[in-house]
């Protein structure tokens, strides 16, 4: 990411407002199959769950899905604390594809954008998005959601 003079906030990995930050591109492709979307989009997805499987969790609860989500999440893969870096990687990684994401966002009640999750030290500051962030996701047609989480260092 390039650093611009006029910016108020340089990017930075250990952005100090930060515990934990992560973010995704979640597409949920109604009656697409999820593969399809790994097959058109040439991207493993960190997530896929079909409509109608069980799944059972680390406690042992078996849920049905509900909702097919093929999803690629920057959890594991970058370390920042800064929500831009992570934004630029999907960004990087979903901008070769703008075509097949816009032929995906034609498709009757498909559902894509970029989730995010920030948690946050007690204190002052969140989140930033640079102008560069916003307009490379307004020109893939995705918006983005963010949950918000604070917690104390007690």
């Amino acid at each position: 990411m390039k650093e611009i003079a006029h910016h108020r906030t340089p990017v930075n990995k250990i952005y100090r407002s930060c515990y934990e930050c992560y973010a995704s591109i979640r597409i949920y492709p109604a009656a697409t199959h999820p593969d399809e979307i790994t097959t058109l989009l040439e991207q493993e997805s960190t997530l896929l769950e079909v409509v109608g499987q069980e799944i059972t969790n680390s406690r042992g609860r078996t849920r049905k899905v509900k909702y097919s989500i093929w999803e690629l999440c920057t959890e594991g893969f970058l370390k920042s604390q800064d929500l831009r870096e992570h934004i630029d990687w999907l960004l990087d990684k979903m901008e070769p594809k703008s075509t097949e994401l816009q032929s995906l966002q034609e498709v009757p009640d498909l559902i894509m954008c970029i989730y995010c999750i920030w948690k946050g030290k007690r204190g002052h500051g969140g989140p930033v998005l640079w102008p560069e962030q916003m307009r490379r996701m307004g020109e893939l047609n995705i918006e983005c959601s963010f949950d918000v989480y604070f917690f104390s260092e007690d």
